[in-house]
């Protein structure tokens, strides 16, 4: 739903980083979640070339990674949520 949500709300100017950050995070990982599932079905077949599993694989962990991984879309949503850890000086 949050890809219908935020193109409309982009148009009318809003600041919608928060709202890709999160569909990237969740699209990102359901990807890797669906190759990873057709990967352990095919077995040590699905890392050949013959199937294409091989590919679909590689190719959902870029879109995975690509544009910002995991850790970075988590970090813009705390920041967003004010939830980020405020980094300090060591104490010694």
């Amino acid at each position: 739903m949050l890809v219908l949500l935020f193109p409309e709300l982009y148009k009318e100017g809003e600041d919608v980083t928060k709202l890709v950050s999160m569909c990237k995070l969740k699209g990102g990982r359901l990807v890797r979640e669906v190759s990873d599932s057709c990967l352990q079905f095919w077995g040590g077949m699905g890392f050949t070339k013959e199937v294409i599993v091989s590919r679909f694989y590689r190719d959902m962990r870029l879109v995975s990674i690509g544009g910002g991984a995991d850790e970075v879309m988590l970090s813009i949503i705390c920041k967003y949520l004010g939830i980020l850890p405020k980094l300090g000086k060591k104490k010694h």
